[in-house]
């Protein structure tokens, strides 16, 4: 568990690299193989002119015409070899990176998704008409949440204008001030888009970073919502990938410090990256470039860019290992010539031997590369959950010990549900080979998707239920996410499936509605709509839970049943795709959930 800590905001001023970022001299470089053998076979050359051995001349133009293509074709293969074992270290590392970076990517994408559940919370919708949070309403449900995400130190509500207005559980800095690092917080208020600000080093010497995303009602942001994250999930990220000997691993943020740092010496968070790893950055998304590590060893950096965050992944190798093979490759030269001159027929088996032997040792190395490359995946990703069935595990028995204590059901409920939900994104990224869940609206008519809905609907909610889904032929198009349309589908058919245990009707029916936008109204939405109403004959809602129902990790199911999260992105997805989302319900009678979604402009060719 991380330790929670305040005043994140002073800032290292040393300026080094994270693996390899000062550039290495020209003169560090190795030479060509053709510049070490041109001088070895000068020596032995010159000895055949003693006029005392002239009867032994045929016998040496015969060793030399024999070692003169010995010598060539060892020329040859030496440089293949040593290309080769290079540019195997080269594609090691580039693996490396592109493994390290998805990691990096998916753990920042989890991050960003749980920020987002939160900022569709129905507590934030007093901001939309410039109104205020229920700040103690709001610290309590965030102080839950992060209590659930042992990597948030803080969440912070702040207005667009960074002055911050809820922190939980604990200051940031004074009452009411200004929010650290405006530049990411300033960036999300101008794009309306999620920001990964800087890592920053507070007084006590520990280092965090800020995610933010906008609380977006109507279509504009009207807050940022920031958690305050501790760098140690991606410190596990890299020592969970055992480096070869003296390689170097980093993850460099936005703004060039390093968040994370595995090999070499430790205690380097925070610090800048040099301008040569920024350089390379600047240049390509990704490739290999001489640098300096912070010990002051030459590297060879493989690195990869995040484009989503502005952050990037680097491996350094140190260059005496990057260039053993050169020295290894002269010095099987060397032998190879002084044994020619021996006996030419025993340097050519020598030398065939030699590369039989080598060649089956780099495929043997590849091999091994291979299946621990594999071994190295299928550990990070055992990793993430064996890490999660450690907390569900631990709850149910903290549970277990002690089931009528409400107070630690209370304390222990939201840990379990946390797993669960990172879990559910573990293996959502996993199946979606790393889709963003970051909407997409694009103009549609349901009249086109009708058949594929039908099969969704009866496969979600079962062979006990009876599902109609009613689409007039003259149904107005959309604008919306169709994916994600059909997700929030899926998450409504679950909830009716399982409220009707014994069998009952899911309808799902569509129709055109003008809204007036008048306060009478339960929308609060002026303008063209097409109204997607879900009704079931199942159990029914209790009326104190209706305000609730639309809360991440809200659930009224039995534990083990339900996450809290299937209405949660029912309710993200609407407002964000610009309608809403309405329930009524009776206890026993059933319930109905209409989502209300834009009409699209113009129309769309059937």
């Amino acid at each position: 568990m991380a330790k929670r800590y305040l005043g994140w905001m002073e800032v290292s001023a040393t300026t080094h690299g994270p693996c390899g970022m000062r550039g290495a001299a020209e003169s560090d470089r190795p030479l060509p193989a053709e510049h070490g053998r041109a001088t070895v076979y000068a020596p032995p050359i010159r000895k055949t002119r003693l006029p005392s051995k002239s009867h032994h001349r045929p016998l040496i133009l015969l060793v030399l015409a024999a070692l003169l293509p010995l010598v060539v074709l060892s020329a040859v293969l030496g440089g293949a070899w040593l290309r080769g074992q290079q540019s195997a270290m080269e594609a090691n590392a580039v693996a490396l990176v592109d493994r390290l970076s998805a990691l990096v990517d998916r753990e920042l994408s989890a991050q960003m998704d749980a920020l987002k559940a939160v900022a569709a919370s129905p507590l934030l919708d007093g901001l939309a008409a410039g109104g205020e949070v229920d700040a103690v309403a709001f610290f309590e449900y965030a102080e839950r949440v992060q209590g659930a995400l042992p990597l948030w130190t803080t969440i912070v509500l702040s207005d667009v204008g960074g002055n911050r207005l809820v922190d939980a559980p604990f200051l940031v800095a004074g009452v009411r001030g200004k929010v650290l690092d405006m530049d990411s917080h300033r960036r999300v208020v101008e794009t309306g888009k999620p920001a990964v600000g800087t890592i920053l080093r507070g007084p006590r010497g520990v280092h965090a970073f800020p995610i933010r995303v906008p609380v977006t009602r109507n279509g504009a942001p009207v807050a940022v919502l920031s958690a305050v994250v501790m760098p140690e999930g991606f410190q596990s990220l890299l020592f969970g990938n055992s480096l070869p000997p003296g390689w170097i691993a980093a993850v460099i943020d936005a703004e060039g410090r390093v968040v994370a740092r595995a090999g070499g010496e430790p205690d380097m968070i925070g610090r800048h990256a040099s301008e040569n790893a920024l350089r390379a950055r600047r240049a390509a998304g990704s490739g290999v470039y001489d640098g300096m590590s912070l010990e002051g060893t030459p590297t060879v950096v493989a690195f990869r860019g995040l484009p989503d965050y502005g952050w990037s992944v680097h491996f350094a190798i140190p260059r005496d290992a990057y260039r053993a093979p050169v020295s290894n490759a002269l010095w099987l030269a060397g032998a190879g010539a002084l044994a020619s001159l021996m006996m030419a027929g025993a340097f050519l088996w020598l030398l065939a031997r030699e590369w039989r032997l080598r060649r089956r040792e780099e495929v043997a190395r590849e091999e091994s590369l291979r299946l621990e490359a594999l071994g190295r995946m299928t550990g990070g990703v055992a990793h993430d959950i064996a890490n999660l069935l450690t907390v569900v595990m631990s709850g149910i028995a903290a549970i277990r010990s002690r089931p009528k204590d409400p107070e630690r059901i209370t304390r222990v409920l939201p840990e379990i549900e946390g797993a669960v939900v990172r879990g559910q994104a573990l293996m959502r990224q996993m199946a979606a080979f790393g889709r963003r869940s970051v909407y997409e609206p694009v103009p549609f008519r349901l009249q086109d998707r009708k058949a594929s809905l039908e099969a969704l609907l009866a496969r979600s909610a079962g062979s006990a239920v009876d599902t109609a889904l009613i689409v007039p032929d003259d149904l107005w198009p959309i604008i919306a996410d169709p994916d994600a349309m059909e997700v929030a589908l899926l998450n409504l058919a679950v909830n009716a499936r399982d409220a009707m245990p014994d069998g009952g009707t899911l309808t799902v029916m569509a129709e055109n509605r003008g809204l007036p936008g008048r306060r009478g109204d339960n929308t609060g939405l002026s303008g063209d709509f097409v109204a997607l109403a879900v009704r079931d004959t199942g159990t029914g809602i209790p009326p104190e839970h209706l305000r609730q129902i639309f809360e991440p990790f809200f659930t009224t199911k039995p534990d083990g049943k339900g996450t809290g999260l299937g209405l949660s992105q029912v309710f993200g997805f609407a407002r964000q795709s610009g309608g809403t989302v309405t329930v009524t319900s009776t206890v026993g009678a059933g319930t109905t959930v209409t989502l209300y979604l834009p009409r699209a402009a113009g129309d769309i060719p059937g």
